[in-house]
């Protein structure tokens, strides 16, 4: 059994559980594209735990398409999510209309015209991931940097920056000690989805001190 699948799938299935709260009760469509990447990225894991179960050469075949499909969906909604993200924090005359958020989306046009090339096809899940990351660092210091709340989420980004360097800069540590990697991923989704909690929950402390006034 792979049991590095079978706990990220779990800890996948966590963190869709805390971003689908989060999206209920603070309605934000940040939480909602977060929510769907935390199901494919389940999804994914789940697929191959069943794949390390079904010894056939056609399911294998087929759990490869899905698991490459469902990481190019899972981008794609945490990129749209961090659209939305980026629109929130502006001024409201300022803000682009919220349809773009959605062009992220468009990213799987974009993978289905290098389907057939593997090296393209790394090439770009490479800048997809790193453009990820980089824009939720970014945006994230600006935020530690006015309240304080934001380190944690800022610390969980700043860790799965280290896996990406591990994951695709690192000799070795993908094919050899992959352990490595999906350990920190692991961690890397467990303390962003703390951060987000204790962000929300500080925010309902101001709110209900704003109340008591």
């Amino acid at each position: 059994m792979q049991w590095d699948a079978f706990l990220l799938g779990g800890v996948g299935l966590y963190a869709t559980v805390k971003l689908y709260l989060l999206f209920r009760s603070q309605n934000r469509l940040k939480f909602l594209g977060l929510t769907i990447a935390g199901f494919f990225f389940a999804a994914i894991q789940v697929v191959t735990v069943v794949n390390g179960f079904m010894a056939t050469q056609n399911f294998s075949a087929y759990s490869l398409l899905l698991v490459e499909w469902g990481h190019i969906l899972c981008l794609s909604f945490i990129l749209s999510a961090l659209a939305v993200f980026i629109r929130e924090s502006k001024p409201v005359f300022a803000q682009f209309p919220m349809v773009y958020s959605a062009l992220p989306l468009l990213i799987v046009v974009s993978y289905i015209l290098v389907t057939d090339t593997y090296a393209i096809k790394q090439w770009l899940i490479s800048i997809y991931q790193g453009g990820a990351i980089l824009v939720a660092v970014l945006m994230y210091s600006v935020y530690s940097y006015r309240k304080k709340e934001y380190v944690p989420v800022l610390g969980g980004v700043s860790l799965f920056f280290i896996t990406f360097i591990l994951f695709w800069y690192i000799p070795g540590v993908k094919e050899s000690y992959g352990w490595i990697w999906k350990l920190m991923l692991g961690l890397s989704v467990l303390a962003f989805i703390h951060g987000l909690e204790s962000v929300h929950v500080r925010y309902k402390q101001r709110l209900a001190n704003t109340a008591s006034f």
